[in-house]
């Protein structure tokens, strides 16, 4: 059975403080280009007022100010909360009446509005979105959020890797549980370049293309093709033929088609892990996957009975040249080229693929 939300709710990990961070500082920087004229206009108003209250106060009052104190008490009246009393002159007098005019100004132009949006950035949720994708890199982007891309995405999750999700339809329900991992999604139709870019299409490590329609996702995947030459691309479609043809004269790494939909063959995909099979058994969702082992990598020269151990899983099957052995021998060493077909949970199969079988680990 597939993972629940609680289950991945459980396992999630959320974000990096620096991640948290990185998308803030963008968003600010984001909200301060579309305001900065206005904002220009306010800080030089302040400051120039600030520093002319300061020059007329010290020329004129016993008791000196500085120029942070003068600032301050210029803001405060900007707002109506002054912080000094009526003075005697009428120059100074006159500030007390001038600069809560300009402050109404100011709020009237859009200084409101940018503190606003600035500190509720829900009332923003596209470009906050945008903001948090922009911070990833090697992540996995997944268009279309239907039955199997919500399952894909939970799987992702399980996996520890970044996603990034591509949603047509604004309510759709199931972005709220998006959401509650952590996941940005971008709004709009993925066969646009528009769209893919904004997920972070350049940066990806891989996407995977799952609407329900098999002439959008081949758009899709067209569109990524035009875009992205070298992306990872995981294409669903739900003609058995047509989707062993798209595979071949294509640059598809992988097309699943109906009787393949199982969520952890889509995510394993994804990350370059070849599941060749999903099964379950009572609550745990199981899968067989293939691995070849590579030269130079911490598979080489190791027994099956000490990779069985360490990763809890199953060997269950031994291919070295033409020899094939079901159920190999314990004490069987690997060598570089052999193949085997092992069976455990798809974090177990990531782990033998994506870090024991790479080069330069022995």
């Amino acid at each position: 059975m597939s993972p629940t939300q609680a289950d991945v709710l459980k396992a999630h990990r959320r974000r990096s403080l620096q991640r948290r961070i990185r998308a803030i500082l963008r968003d600010t920087a984001v909200l301060v280009r579309e305001f900065w004229r206005i904002l220009t206009l306010f800080v030089v108003a302040l400051l120039l007022s600030a520093l002319s209250f300061q020059w007329l106060w010290n020329h004129s009052q016993h008791d000196p100010i500085r120029l942070i104190d003068a600032l301050y008490f210029v803001g405060t009246l900007l707002f109506f909360e002054p912080t000094l009393e009526f003075p005697r002159e009428w120059y100074l007098d006159v500030y007390f009446f001038i600069m809560p005019v300009l402050g109404i100004v100011f709020l009237t132009l859009g200084v409101a509005d940018f503190v606003i949006l600035l500190v509720n950035r829900r009332s923003r949720q596209a470009q906050w979105e945008e903001a948090v994708a922009s911070t990833y890199s090697q992540h996995i982007i997944v268009a279309g959020l239907g039955h199997l891309g919500i399952r894909v995405v939970r799987e992702l999750v399980l996996l520890g890797e970044d996603v990034v999700v591509i949603e047509i339809k604004p309510d759709n329900p199931r972005i709220e549980e998006v959401h509650s991992y952590d996941i940005p999604v971008i709004q709009g139709d993925a066969r646009t370049a528009e769209v893919l870019q904004r997920a972070g299409l350049g940066r990806a490590f891989s996407i995977i293309v799952c609407t329900n329609n098999d002439l959008v996702n081949l758009q899709i995947a067209a569109r990524v093709r035009e875009l992205d030459k070298e992306v990872l691309l995981v294409m669903r479609m739900f003609d058995d033929q047509f989707a062993r043809s798209i595979a071949e004269n294509f640059n598809i790494s992988a097309v699943m088609s109906a009787s393949l939909l199982a969520a952890p063959a889509f995510a394993g995909a994804a990350v370059r892990t070849e599941i060749m099979q999903t099964f379950s058994v009572e609550d745990r969702v199981l899968a067989m996957g293939r691995i070849e082992v590579t030269c130079g990598s911490r598979l080489e020269g190791t027994a099956i009975a000490d990779i069985e151990r360490e990763l809890d899983l199953s060997v269950i099957l031994w291919q070295s040249g033409s020899a094939v052995d079901v159920r190999p021998a314990p004490d069987t060493v690997l060598s570089a080229g052999d193949v085997i077909a092992v069976v455990a949970e798809l974090p177990k199969i990531k782990e033998l693929a994506n870090r024991w079988n790479r080069a330069g680990t022995r």
